[in-house]
């Protein structure tokens, strides 16, 4: 007995083995069909997506009456699981394919400005031999969701139709994807096909033109420099002996033969020309919504005209900077400004600016009317003498001129005041 035992575990060890390889082969060829692997776990996660709330509640009732019908022996219970029964059984019937729809949509404008009009063209196509049926489809625009209904198109038939976007308030809207809705009476599925891509619209704020630019205290490369000396700038002031630690590179060697000392050129220091533009995003310092964006306006003219003349601008505030490469840059960035609740007051925006861009031409400090006289006060404290700082203060008072301690500020309450008020600073 014991030598004929070690041929049958052999036995039955080979006879295992060729099982497992069977069934490994086996798996993978099913996989190959699709019987194994993620697909059916994809196609029952799709099947989960297409119920909605309004399924599952219903098949939770159908659940509870079979309970109730089987537990209690209502007669009720089972008339209601018939009825739900048949309702839930034929919803599938309406998600059967039977499109075959192209769509597309376009945006006549890109980047509009806040009360122009914004148009959405679309246009559905029946690219089949066959006719097709009406069809419901939906399009995202922005919070909004516009539904429109697709006529029976016959084969290569058209169906174009025009959407006009609101623009009543500066934003970035996304309109878009088209989607085709397939969904039952009653709503217990619903099922979404996207035609297209999404697609997105700037809404600019409105800005207006000025007319005329601030300098300041000129210091621009082309005309009146500064009196402040400097080692090295592209202004030649004199020649000046030379002392330890000066740039070899200034030592006026002709000079230098003649005179047997050793001399070195003197510069005076030029500056270009430049604003700054800080634009307060504190909420309190507004009376209302609509004097934030008139501000958001004002700050954006500002920038505007000074990137249109060429000038080197910088638009601050206490959420970041807004990019002034370009003005549509600038403009786009302007689109996704707000109020930022927990922001430091315009003195601190003054203080960080003036630390950044300590050799700034002009600084216009935009804001609301509720700010504090206070702190527009301490404004005109931590910015450079040489400085020409003005305030401007949006809200409901009319075109006004204050002093605020040793800072001018002007009160707008509109747009197109803006220019006046230029005029009367330059």
């Amino acid at each position: 007995m014991s030598d004929s035992s070690p041929p049958q575990d052999a036995s039955a060890s080979s006879v295992r083995q060729t099982l497992q390889a069977a069934l490994a082969t086996a798996r993978l060829r099913f996989q190959g069909l699709g019987w194994f692997g993620s697909q059916p776990a994809a196609a029952v996660r799709r099947g989960i997506d297409v119920v909605t709330h309004t399924g599952w509640a219903c098949a939770a009732l159908l659940a509870l009456c079979v309970i109730a019908g089987r537990r209690l022996g209502w007669q009720e219970a089972w008339a209601a699981t018939a009825v739900l029964g048949t309702v839930v059984a034929t919803a599938w019937l309406w998600l059967l394919p039977r499109g075959g729809h192209t769509v597309s949509h376009e945006l006549l404008e890109r980047r509009v400005t806040v009360g122009d009009n914004a148009i959405i063209h679309l246009r559905v196509h029946n690219p089949t031999g066959h006719l097709l049926l009406p069809a419901r489809m939906e399009m995202p625009v922005g919070p909004a969701n516009a539904v429109f209904a697709v006529p029976t198109l016959r084969s290569g038939a058209d169906h174009e139709r025009g959407f006009i976007l609101p623009t009543a308030r500066r934003s970035v809207v996304t309109v878009g994807p088209v989607v085709s809705v397939a969904s039952d009476p009653v709503g217990l599925l619903r099922r979404e096909r996207s035609h297209t891509q999404a697609q997105l619209v700037h809404i600019h704020p409105r800005t207006v033109r000025l007319g005329v630019t601030l300098r300041g205290v000129m210091r621009d490369v082309e005309g009146a420099v500064t009196q402040e000396l400097s080692s090295s700038d592209v202004s030649f002031h004199a020649l000046r002996d030379y002392v330890p630690g000066d740039d070899r590179r200034n030592v006026h060697w002709r000079t230098t033969a003649r005179t047997g000392r050793l001399m070195v050129r003197q510069f005076e220091e030029t500056h270009r020309a430049s604003l700054l533009v800080l634009l307060d995003t504190l909420p309190g310092d507004y009376e209302t919504d609509e004097d934030f964006e008139t501000a958001v306006s004002v700050a954006c003219s500002l920038a505007l005209n000074a990137i249109t003349d060429g000038r080197e601008v910088f638009v601050l505030t206490q959420a970041g900077d807004l990019p002034t490469v370009t003005a549509l840059r600038m403009l786009d960035a302007s689109c996704l400004l707000e109020e930022t609740p927990d922001a430091y007051g315009c003195d601190e925006l003054a203080r960080h600016a003036t630390a950044r861009y300590p050799e700034t031409s002009v600084m216009v400090l935009v804001t609301g009317q509720s700010c504090d006289d206070a702190v527009l006060g301490r404004v005109r404290t931590v910015t450079p003498i040489d400085t020409l700082v003005i305030a401007l203060r949006c809200g409901s008072s009319p075109l006004g001129r204050h002093a605020v301690g040793a800072l001018t500020a002007f009160d707008i309450d509109r747009l197109e005041a803006l220019p006046l008020v230029m005029r009367e600073v330059a």
